[in-house]
């Protein structure tokens, strides 16, 4: 396992130069390559998708697993992923089979809650847990359809932040995978949304807050490739196997090299 997942990710990397997103909208909705059965993470792009912390939170073997809890909507919840249980799932998933720290992923995710809806659960999953780790990765797309207002969304946001950091977890903020909605009648409302929530989230300029702009990065991906967005979506809202198998692939590339000291960020910063 840890050598196919090793050849995974090392084995193609895909050059972004000259692919140009110039907002978080608008990329990658050609038709012209056929799926694939296999995917290929892209390199992190730092300057662009993190916030660059200045080193990994874990850095060798626990004693212990490190309990991470994920809250989000359905996407994060894994819906539509007949095999891996979703992006985030597949993500630790990955980095536990690589090594060196392993990871307890605990999915507090609720089909159809957005931040606001979780907040009164919120306390409540986190005293119990008691993660080392929290995820947060909102769809936004519920948020649209409700029309939630902005200060009730910052607000939310906010609060899953800082109670995580009064528990002394470190916090992930992933954006989330594009569907079809985000090339389609919801491309600006949604961008929209994950600006607000990265810029909340950097503005808290602590190094236990790590971005993860996800969205831009899975965008980035099809539009090098000259692939439609329909090929890795269940359907407008959701993604399929494989677009949760291509999300999870790049995160888990992306936390291993910045979240945890890994074997595959060892050999990327070798000479």
């Amino acid at each position: 396992m840890k050598q196919r997942h090793n050849a995974r990710f090392t084995a193609v990397v895909v050059a972004l130069t000259g692919v140009i997103c110039a907002s978080l909208t608008g990329c990658g909705t050609s038709q012209q390559a056929a799926p694939s059965t296999r995917v290929h993470a892209t390199q992190p792009t730092t300057t662009l998708n993190t916030t660059g912390n200045p080193k990994p939170a874990f850095t060798g073997p626990t004693a212990q697993p490190i309990t991470v809890m994920a809250v989000g909507g359905s996407v994060a919840h894994g819906w539509d992923d007949k095999t891996g249980g979703g992006y985030l799932a597949r993500a630790f998933q990955t980095l536990t089979d690589e090594g060196p720290v392993s990871f307890a992923f605990v999915n507090k995710s609720i089909e159809g809650d957005g931040p606001t809806q979780m907040a009164a659960k919120y306390p409540g999953f986190l005293a119990a847990l008691r993660p080392r780790v929290v995820v947060i990765s909102w769809g936004m797309l519920d948020d649209i359809a409700n029309k939630t207002p902005i200060p009730a969304f910052k607000k939310a946001i906010q609060d899953e932040i800082s109670l995580a950091l009064k528990a002394n977890a470190d916090v992930i903020v992933v954006t989330p995978p594009p569907t079809g909605a985000s090339y389609g009648h919801d491309v600006q409302s949604e961008a929209n949304l994950i600006n607000i929530e990265v810029s909340l989230a950097r503005s808290f300029h602590s190094q236990h807050v790590y971005v993860f702009d996800l969205f831009t990065q899975m965008k980035q991906y099809l539009a090098s490739h000259h692939q439609s967005i329909n090929q890795y979506s269940a359907d407008a809202w959701h993604p399929n196997t494989l677009g949760h198998e291509l999300a999870g692939e790049i995160l888990a590339g992306d936390l291993a090299t910045q979240f945890v000291k890994s074997t595959k960020s060892n050999s990327a910063t070798s000479p």
